[in-house]
């Protein structure tokens, strides 16, 4: 899932991407298919089973010779950690004189007419660089690289966010919009970037006083600063909880209960169990005394009344701010450019979500009541506790829906390719990198090859865990898709002696740029970096087998890599992945969908006979109910603490968290806990943590309505690429999903709409099997 600031500066770089971790209306009308004609299944090709070969076998894995005259990503200006910097020198002056050429437009109607594409120039050429840093800071081994790209990066940003309250800009943008001619004149694509503009300039308090607007600028440092110590606290150890070795006598874990209890005999004291530890979770699932969970629980959800008063803070200074640029709360101000567009259509959403999500947790829940009964021996029904859940309804790991080999990364990325085949005539296609391309030897490059329009964009594919590498998932997306030959470099400002300066920036822009076969123009293709942490094959242990969750996970960062593949727009601020926040995910999760399907897993073999033929079943733990209407609940909580109340002097951050549970929740809140404290996500999703939720339930209606009869069917997966994916963000995202849906009730976006959206069903309430 997106790692992102909760608000879009004027000239964003490209969103990190990464993991966070479903609905039928009768009102949706199903598109049309031809059940009966469902196409075989394409055979693997050669390019498929290099595939397997290059990712399993160690001695596929590429050479690396390490700097050269090749550069980075092909780019011949950036072979060593100081070229990076003269790059960003370069690039800065650039940007200042093309921000001179747009602010001068106002005395030239044809330069006037100029302003969108200039601008957006001026943005792609500024996160072209800031997105590379951004990369290079996160995954490049050596230390230089590293220390160089920092510098770049603050270097950039620090000039961004000069151009984010820059007035002659805006004033500008606010002369084009404002005239009738010009702004008739704009394309959708080019007047959705335009907006993207304004409504970022307006967020960034440009028509303020300047009294006003020093107050603006000390309060976004000030919640910058707060915010991350807020993050710190959210993560930071808790005190232990104080266990008798006799409270955990009878512990299912007879191993590691009986270590347990030795240990708390020979040091003749209570047993110090810390939350999050090893000891901790083991205990909440397998201890049948109460106590000890309930101790546990507590000692996870405990926060300091500094840690409290912190967060607190961060809320009042959002809230402050978003009443100094005119809005009423954080939460209006966060929401004006998404999908829901204000608090009041999200609150349709969750209101309605947790009526319906209500229902099978409620039912799950009795089920937990029933186990604890039978335990306690108990006359009458008990309530459950929050430290009952994990003993009564253990967590289980996901499972794949049918009995499937062990699966290898060589084969998980064929199987990706023969997908994308099938769906839009698009393949994963090897090809050897150059020396000093890539950062290490174990990055491998792939194009991404479409049938009619050849390489379309690469995806630089860095998979295996090593020393100092972060783990986890994460796709970056280093350039967007943009139109170039309609730049007019010419008429960009220069001075005297300025050539040889600023050829580095103009030679790093010339590299990005290609004709693409059938089409007309020249565009700067997409590149991506898709970073995992899958241990490297080896002579003795064989190829690199992945768990269920972790060929999710995969699957997830592909469904974002596509979108910026396939979201070919002439403008950088709307390619792929730059669209609305509660719009980016619908992709990454809709891929997880498609591995619910029998046929789609046979991909995963060369010629899927003991795969396709299975049926697939459908096998859930009922306590995921629960989580699913207690993430409906969060997000609640998050609208809240966006909301004017927070300005209330008796704002208490606690009591509004116990209210909620003990009004609206299924388990009640237990006194002396504050969870809120550890809800790390109220900082970098503030008042937009619904977005998730919101686009798995859009995710799982389009996977029923669209796609589920016949995953593989090429018409449909056009179709989609047609109408969602090929806009990026160009295209108001309604507009998109009444199209694929058929639904015109779903254009206008309102709170009807978002009603309408929480009235859909999650995946986990039904999955309707595949009609072959």
């Amino acid at each position: 899932m997106l790692a992102r600031s909760a608000s879009r500066a004027l000239l964003q770089p490209a969103r990190r991407i990464s993991r966070l971790r479903q609905c039928t209306s009768p009102r949706i009308k199903t598109p049309s298919r031809r059940l009966a004609t469902v196409a075989p299944t394409i055979p693997a090709s050669t390019d498929d089973l290099e595939l397997v070969a290059l990712f399993d076998q160690p001695q596929g894995r590429s050479a690396f010779a390490g700097p050269s005259s090749t550069g980075i990503f092909q780019h011949s200006q950036l072979t060593t950690p100081a070229s990076f910097t003269a790059l960003a020198d370069s690039t800065l002056v650039r940007a200042q004189l093309l921000t001179e050429r747009i602010i001068r437009a106002r005395d030239n109607r044809h330069e006037l007419g100029k302003v969108v594409k200039n601008l957006d120039r001026l943005s792609d050429a500024l996160c072209g660089v800031i997105d590379l840093a951004e990369l290079v800071r996160n995954a490049h081994p050596d230390a230089e690289w590293v220390e160089s790209a920092n510098t770049s990066y603050e270097k950039l940003c620090e000039f961004m966010n000069v151009l984010n309250t820059h007035v002659g800009l805006y004033e500008v943008l606010r002369d084009v919009l404002y005239n009738p001619e010009l702004s008739a004149a704009l394309s959708p694509e080019a007047r959705e970037t335009a907006l993207i503009f304004w409504r970022d300039f307006e967020k960034s308090a440009i028509a303020l006083s300047p009294d006003k607007k020093e107050r603006f600028v000390s309060l976004s440092s000030n919640i910058l600063s707060v915010g991350r110590d807020f993050v710190n606290d959210s993560s930071s150890p808790r005190p232990p909880a104080s266990i008798m070795a006799s409270e955990i006598a009878d512990l299912k874990d007879k191993g590691m209960g009986s270590r347990l209890r030795r240990q708390a005999l020979f040091t003749q004291r209570e047993l110090l169990v810390y939350p999050g530890s090893h000891q901790a979770h083991m205990i909440m699932r397998s201890a049948p005394s109460e106590e000890p969970r309930k101790k546990v629980y507590i000692a996870s959800h405990t926060s300091t009344p500094e840690q409290v008063a912190r967060l607190e803070t961060l809320l009042r200074l959002r809230a402050e701010l978003a009443q100094l640029v005119g809005r009423d709360s954080y939460s209006g101000m966060a929401l004006s450019d998404k999908m829901a567009k204000s608090p009041e259509n999200v609150k349709q959403f969750l209101d309605t979500s947790l009526e319906r999500t209500g229902v099978s947790a409620r039912r799950a829940l009795h089920a937990l009541s029933v186990r604890k009964q039978a335990h306690l021996n108990a006359s009458t029904l008990p309530i459950i506790q929050a430290w009952d859940r994990d003993f009564y309804c253990p967590p289980e790991p996901r499972l794949p829906p049918v009995a499937l080999p062990p699966l290898t990364l060589g084969r998980t990325i064929m199987a990706l390719s023969r997908l994308f085949k099938h769906m839009y005539g698009i393949s994963l296609r090897h090809v050897k990198v150059e020396p000093g391309e890539v950062w290490h030897s174990d990055v491998h490059k792939l194009e991404v090859v479409d049938e009619d329009h050849g390489v379309i964009g690469w995806i630089y594919a860095d998979l295996f865990a090593r020393p100092g590498k972060a783990p986890g998932a994460a796709h970056y997306t280093v350039r967007c898709s943009r139109r170039t030959d309609d730049d007019d470099e010419s008429g960009d400002l220069t001075f005297d002696g300025a050539d040889n300066f600023l050829r580095l920036s103009r030679d790093f822009e010339a590299a990005k740029r290609h004709r693409i076969r059938g089409r007309e123009g020249e565009y700067q293709l997409p590149l991506v970096v898709l970073l995992c942490d899958f241990s490297p094959p080896t002579a003795a242990r064989g190829a690199t087998t992945i768990d269920w969750p972790d060929i999710m996970t995969f699957y997830h960062e592909m469904g974002h890599a596509m979108h910026s593949m396939i979201g070919r727009t002439e403008y950088h601020n709307v390619a792929g992945t730059r669209c609305a926040t509660d719009f980016v995910e619908l992709p990454s999760i809709l891929m997880e969908h498609f591995l619910t399907s029998p046929r789609v897993l046979s991909l995963f073999e060369t010629d899927g006979s003991s795969i396709a033929n299975q049926t697939a079943n459908h096998h859930e733990d009922p306590c995921h109910h629960i989580d699913d209407h207690t993430n409906v609940l969060l997000s609640i909580l998050d609208q809240n603490y966006h909301s004017t109340a927070v300005l209330d002097p008796k704002f208490d951050s606690t009591s509004v968290l116990a209210n909620l549970q003990n009004s609206r929740g299924l388990i009640p809140h237990v006194a002396g806990t504050s969870f809120q404290t550890q809800f790390g996500h109220l900082f970098g999703y503030g008042a937009t943590y619904y977005s998730y939720l919101f686009d798995r339930t859009i995710a799982s209606q389009v996977w029923r309505r669209v796609f589920v009869q016949d995953p593989l069917n090429r018409e449909t997966g056009e179709k989609y690429k047609r109408d969602v994916l090929s806009f990026g963000g160009g295209k108001d995202p309604w507009l998109m999903l009444s199209t694929l849906l058929n639904a015109p009730e779903l254009e206008t976006g309102d709170a009807a709409a978002m009603r309408e959206v929480g009235e859909w069903r999650l995946a986990s309430d039904d999955v309707m099997p595949e009609r072959h």
